[in-house]
């Protein structure tokens, strides 16, 4: 009741992940209103000689790969550069520099400079499988602006490579493959046709690549991009990342609509032959709130593990379906 004593109705919608049945809550949403941060204080004071991504820093200040890997220390693909991560999360962690600028709004961004990044990507990748035999799983990583939990701004990605599986990996593999021998097919592949035909959380199609929306989101909008015919790392080809990065800077304006600015993005492929599964994408945002700027992660996602989404799947896939129409 409120404060008259009046009843107040709010609906909380509890989700099932089709696959790995972990919940997910819809909660009417409190009126914060998401609005893109400005950054324009710190892109002055950390830019050019500030930044070690900065052309004027980075051949000087960050660290190299061993010969194994490559014999000029890094690994260059057009704009992008590849080098180890410095403070590694993993077994093997690099990081991909993909632009010459400090801050990049990626909706003025070619796609072809964010496909060099993930092809530069892919090149450290197979490196790395063809000295490392116990280097199975592997992921494709963008924070992108601090809300992110990015701490420069310097656009750049990170790869994830280990002989041990995250948490999402075990599960989706697990899962993926149950639901294989009991139905003969790959479930992100039936996820993306089964969606599609029904359309309500259909997003589009950028070549060889399908997006729809989480039925059960991770947070206030949730991206899946399907690789459907990429089972493989080297499956992957140069029309593929173009592919991806068209298809990411059309979900760009989407997010913006809503006043998401930052969000977190990984990929995931098999580097073992003999457990290939779909390449695939997934997207979030992240954004605070309100003056405090209030993190939207609170207890439930932090200590229960239990995601909240603000917006209804359906209506977000609406929107984001707008920018894939031709």
């Amino acid at each position: 009741m409120d404060n008259s004593g009046n009843t107040v109705r709010r609906k909380t919608e509890i989700r099932f992940d089709p696959l790995t049945k972990q919940s997910a809550r819809i909660v009417p949403s409190p009126g914060l209103d998401a609005e893109p941060p400005d950054y324009s204080e710190a892109i002055g004071a950390t830019a050019g000689a500030n930044c070690i991504f900065c052309a004027e820093n980075m051949r000087n200040v960050t660290p190299v790969f061993s010969s194994d890997i490559t014999a000029e220390g890094r690994i260059f693909h057009n704009s992008a550069v590849v080098f180890p991560n410095l403070f590694p999360y993993g077994k093997h962690n690099a990081v991909v520099i993909f632009s010459q600028s400090h801050v990049v709004d990626l909706r003025q961004m070619d796609p072809k400079t964010v496909a060099d990044a993930f092809r530069a990507a892919q090149m450290y990748i197979q490196k790395v499988r063809s000295i490392d035999a116990d280097a199975k799983y592997c992921s494709v990583n963008w924070n992108y602006l601090p809300e992110s939990g990015g701490s420069i701004l310097h656009p750049h990605v990170q790869v994830l490579i280990s002989d041990l599986p995250t948490n999402y990996q075990r599960e989706i593999s697990a899962r993926a493959t149950e639901y294989k021998a009991i139905h003969g097919s790959e479930y992100l592949v039936d996820l993306c046709s089964t969606e599609k035909a029904a359309g309500n959380r259909w997003v589009g199609e950028e070549g060889n690549i399908s997006w729809v929306h989480a039925f059960a989101p991770l947070s206030h909008n949730d991206f899946i991009g399907v690789f459907p015919t990429a089972m493989y790392i080297d499956d992957l080809q140069e029309a593929d990342w173009l592919d991806l990065a068209a298809s990411l800077l059309r979900l760009v304006p989407a997010l913006r609509e809503q006043g998401f600015a930052s969000f977190n993005l990984a990929l995931h492929v098999s580097l073992m032959p003999n457990q290939k599964q779909p390449t695939h994408v997934r997207l979030i945002p992240r954004v605070s709130y309100g003056a405090l700027h209030t993190s939207d992660i609170n207890f439930l996602q932090g200590l229960h593990g239990e995601a909240i989404s603000y917006k209804m799947p359906e209506e977000v896939a609406q929107l984001a379906r707008r920018h894939f129409a031709r």
